[in-house]
């Protein structure tokens, strides 16, 4: 068996791995049970948050700003991913200020756009189609009620580009 890892040598590794990357309590914590530290860990983060290592709003921005450019998630994937992480809501409520609504709204069409040209002429009807586009954005993360309103977008329904 390991042997478990003393308060100050998990500080020095935790300061190293928040100096490259944003992290989040809920995870650092997770990383302290896995070396084998003994709680409590309050000394640890409060070390950390003192000396701005740690910020769970910071890293909340972070999150939201890489997910919703990158991997063009929704705001309803991104919410639960944050709450997964035991993020408060307070701080997932203004680190959701970060999305544009424009681009949000572009990724959303151009997601759309893609998914109905990758379906073709399955031979599925209309309403077929569109529930298929519903469901897919749906498991996206974005808002049915902004889909809706792009699906009546004739642009997404012709085949030359934007």
């Amino acid at each position: 068996m390991k042997k478990p890892m003393s308060h100050k040598a998990a500080l020095a590794r935790l300061e190293e791995l928040c100096a490259r990357s944003e992290q989040c309590s809920n995870d650092l914590i997770g990383k302290l049970y896995r070396w084998g530290v003994e709680p409590p860990f309050d000394d640890i983060t409060e070390s950390l948050a003192e000396r701005r290592y740690l910020d769970d709003l910071r890293f909340a921005k972070a999150f939201v700003r890489d997910k919703y450019r990158f991997d063009r998630w929704g705001r309803v994937k991104i919410a639960r991913a944050l709450a997964a992480k035991r993020i408060s809501r307070a701080d997932i409520d203004e680190a959701m200020q970060e999305v544009d609504v424009r681009e949000y709204a572009l990724n959303c069409y151009r997601l759309l756009k893609s998914r109905r040209k990758s379906l073709g002429n399955a031979g599925l009807e209309e309403n077929e189609m569109r529930q298929r586009l519903l469901r897919f954005i749906a498991q996206r993360g974005y808002e049915v009620s902004l889909a809706v309103r792009l699906l009546d977008n004739e642009k997404l329904w012709t085949q030359e580009d934007e």
